[in-house]
């Protein structure tokens, strides 16, 4: 059930015409008695219980909603098998009497179930909304999110039993790169099993060059193990390394959607015609060796929908053909349809395509800080951000368009820091994520805090107004994508 600011208002009048200046929570009003395991929540509270936990898990909720009513006994059964649990608290929020709250956590369904970790919120995947189905989500959130590898035997062990594996390896368990690998294994372990190596440098040794560094294991016979081979250890990085490795080197479009998670890397669409069955066998062997070639920066996949084709901007009628998508950036590039499609044309064309991709948003961490966003000869603008908040993931396409738009000004920085995992200078008072500050040329001391609208005409205007520079271009002949 969507919530409607004008439904909420009409409720609120008339349960005041009934009892007015009445505080309790309507949610136990009419399903029974309060439930000691479960906190009632308000303005005054929510902070202090969700940061005076390790784990809460709250339930935002209304009273007259017949999918409220059909999860408060199951809700309330859950919460009595942690009560002994010190680690866990449950709450509720009644929407009707703090509709504030409930709009600043961004509930728009009712029931919506929202676990917070140490404070801040994180993705809570519950299929079953019964008492049963609450435990078993929050006793798989409780469980470690990687297991300990000693020797090959245990890595054998984990291989065997998990489709796709990632092991980290560490000099330690207490560094920042430990915990980027450990946050990192909170959001994204329902996609692939987490395990490190931790101070066993013999044992590493035979496995990977360096520390840190990771591998992933797949059961893809061209690409049974996939070294880690980005610039940094940090998480954007080792999201893109687990998403494109944990997928074939071309494989088929409905593999890649039943994944059903957020991809931030391109994806190149083969549309194929299947009954043309040696056409389609000889192409998808050719653009094969083209995706290996590019694996871990495009994803490839066949596709045998000409409506797709058509709805990505292609004829629809001509095979092979090929479309070239970049979500985050909601933009796209199609190959020529008037131009024959061979392995060479279309080598050069992937390749150029991904020489085109802009690194348009600046990667800073925690050594690069000063160098980047102190320049006193450019305006900076930082997103400090936490892997794991779910809020990002909705500014993400718009700060990457931000970054595309600015990257004509020469004068113009924009970058972001995981402030999780690299130092940040204290006195920047970051305390919620994203936070977005502006560093000016010429006073770098004094960084203005961005507090409007997250949508790329706003932030924009905040540049211009702050820039000490009139915002000229320089122009540029990269390659010109599609909206």
């Amino acid at each position: 059930m969507k919530i409607n600011k004008f439904v909420i208002l009409a409720t609120i009048v008339i349960l005041c015409a009934v009892a007015i200046g009445a505080r309790h929570s309507h949610f136990e009003e009419e399903d029974g008695p309060s439930d000691d395991n479960v906190i009632s929540m308000n303005e005054t509270n929510f902070n202090e219980v969700i940061t005076g936990h390790y784990l809460v898990l709250v339930v935002f909720c209304m009273s007259w909603s017949g999918h409220c009513k059909n999860l408060k006994p199951h809700y309330s059964e859950a919460s009595k098998s942690f009560a002994t649990n010190n680690k866990v608290a449950f709450g509720k929020v009644d929407c009707i009497v703090e509709n504030n709250l409930c709009q600043s956590n961004k509930v728009e369904l009712l029931p919506t179930l929202i676990l917070f970790r140490n404070g801040e919120p994180e993705p809570f995947e519950l299929g079953d909304k019964t008492a049963s189905g609450i435990i078993i989500a929050l006793t798989s959130v409780l469980l470690p999110p990687i297991t300990i590898i000693g020797t090959e035997k245990d890595l054998d062990r984990l291989k065997a039993f998990e489709k796709d594996v990632i092991v980290g390896f560490f000099d330690n368990d207490h560094d920042n790169h430990y915990a980027t690998f450990k946050k990192l294994a909170f959001s994204m372990k329902k996609f692939i099993k987490f395990g490190a190596v931790i101070n066993n440098k013999e044992f590493s040794a035979k496995h990977v060059k360096s520390i840190p560094s990771a591998n992933i294991y797949t059961k893809f016979d061209d690409f049974p193990v996939v070294p880690f081979t980005g610039n940094s250890f940090e998480p954007e990085e080792l999201t893109r390394f687990i998403q494109s490795s944990i997928l074939p080197t071309l494989g088929e479009y409905s593999d890649l959607i039943s994944r059903n998670y957020p991809i931030d890397l391109p994806i190149a669409y083969l549309f194929v015609n299947t009954s043309e069955k040696e056409t389609t066998e000889t192409t998808i062997a050719e653009v094969t060796k083209i995706a290996a070639a590019h694996k871990g920066k495009i994803i490839f996949c066949s596709v045998n929908n000409p409506r797709y084709a058509e709805y990505l901007g292609l004829s629809g009628s001509k095979f092979p053909a090929l479309v070239i998508q970049n979500i985050a950036k909601q933009k796209k590039l199609l190959f020529p349809e008037n131009k024959e499609f061979t392995q060479t044309a279309v080598s050069e064309f992937v390749q150029q395509v991904n020489s085109s991709q802009n690194q348009s948003v600046k990667i800073i961490v925690g050594n690069t800080f000063d160098q980047i966003v102190l320049d006193e000869t450019k305006d900076v603008l930082v997103e400090f951000y936490a892997p794991w908040c779910p809020y990002i993931w909705s500014l993400k396409p718009t700060y990457e368009k931000l970054g595309d738009y600015m990257a004509k000004y020469p004068h113009i920085v924009i970058g972001k820091i995981d402030a999780t995992a690299n130092d940040v200078p204290p006195e920047l008072d970051i305390r919620g994520f994203p936070t977005i500050k502006f560093f000016k040329a010429n006073d770098k001391k004094n960084p203005v805090t961005f507090e409007g609208e997250r949508d790329l005409a706003t932030l924009v205007e905040f540049i211009k107004e702050h820039s000490i520079q009139a915002l000229k271009s320089t122009e540029s002949n990269e390659l010109v994508w599609y909206h």
